[in-house]
Parts: structure tokens; C-alpha cells; sequence
């Protein structure tokens, strides 16, 4: 995940489900939906966090509690660019992603302006293993979560990032610069 909110971010439920790639139309796929999230720990997941090596959850940022993965800035004394991402350890290729989130809490006043209420899902990531420590976004296209402002202005409520990934929708390339 990427520019995790520094309110608290929760994902009560996540599961995936696999697709059957020698299945060719779409009627004929088998799929059965695979709970990704245990519900009680983090055992199945590799947390890297900006200026930590890959495990290093510094400050407990993702947590398990009530049942919810949370992500939580609260141990901070500085945000100081230190963007969290979690990441589930089976990688899959092809799949369906179904999950539930909110943001609830304070926002870090020293956090930049931009991640405010913002957060989201990284997939066809970059393996967490293979980044260095002061990489801060890994290398994959993002569903971005987003949510109303405070200042009342429309904001809409998801886009697509993609940091280091090039993108060709209708024949148009973009690149995100992260």
C-alpha cells in the first residue's frame, strides 16, 4: 500500500480470488475466494516502511486489532516520510480483490499535505525484499483511496497511481512520477 493515511486506516476484510488461467470464457472460470487476512496477526505479511529494512514495522504502524488490520502513526514522534506498505508474502497474477476500508483519527500535521485521507492498495508491486531502505514507493500500479476533505470540495473517491510503472490506456503512455 502506498501513502498510507496518517489517520488510522483499517481493512476489516480482504480476500482474493484466484482465476483459473486455462478456463476461456468467462462462464467457464472456476474461482473460490481465499481470505487473505486471518483476522487475529500479521504472520502471512511483510511489512517495509520508508527508511526501514523489510520486516522492520517501526512503531507497530500496521497492527492487528478487533479483528482489523490498522495503520496507525501514533508511535511516531516525526512522521518524517515514513510511508508504510503491506504486503501479502503469495504473490498472484491473475485475480479479484475485494476488501472494506475506512479512515478514521487525526491526520499527522507534519505529514505532507497530499496524504490526507489518502490511501489504497498496490498491485503488480515491486517485491518489498528487492527495495532499499530510502526507496520510499515501490515499483507498481495503485488503486489510491481517497476521501472528502474537510474543506468541503469535491475529491474523488479513487485513481489509479503508478509510481515507476508505465501506463497505456488507449494508446495514450503516462508515467507517474513518484
Amino acid at each position: 500500500m502506498r501513502k498510507i493515511s496518517v489517520a488510522a486506516f483499517l481493512l476489516s476484510i480482504l480476500f482474493i480470488s484466484s482465476c483459473s488461467p486455462k478456463a476461456s470464457k468467462k462462464s467457464d472460470q472456476k474461482s473460490e475466494w481465499i481470505s487473505l487476512f486471518n483476522g487475529k496477526n500479521l504472520d502471512d505479511w511483510f511489512v517495509k516502511i520508508h527508511h526501514y529494512e523489510t520486516g522492520d514495522n517501526y512503531a507497530k504502524t500496521f497492527r492487528v486489532e478487533d479483528g482489523m488490520i490498522k495503520v496507525r502513526y501514533d508511535g511516531y514522534d516525526v512522521f518524517n516520510e515514513k510511508y508504510g506498505h503491506l504486503y501479502y508474502k503469495t504473490p498472484f497474477s491473475k485475480y479479484h480483490l475485494k476488501l472494506e476500508y475506512r479512515f478514521t483519527g487525526e491526520w499527522r500535521k507534519d505529514a505532507p499535505s497530499y496524504t490526507i485521507l489518502n490511501s489504497g492498495v498496490m498491485y503488480h508491486s515491486q517485491d518489498p525484499r528487492t527495495m532499499p531502505k530510502e526507496q520510499d514507493w515501490p515499483i507498481s500500479v495503485e488503486m489510491q483511496f481517497l476521501a472528502g476533505l474537510p474543506d468541503g470540495e469535491p475529491r474523488p473517491t479513487g485513481n489509479m497511481c503508478s509510481p515507476g510503472t508505465e501506463i497505456v490506456y488507449q494508446g495514450l503512455n503516462t508515467m507517474a512520477i513518484a
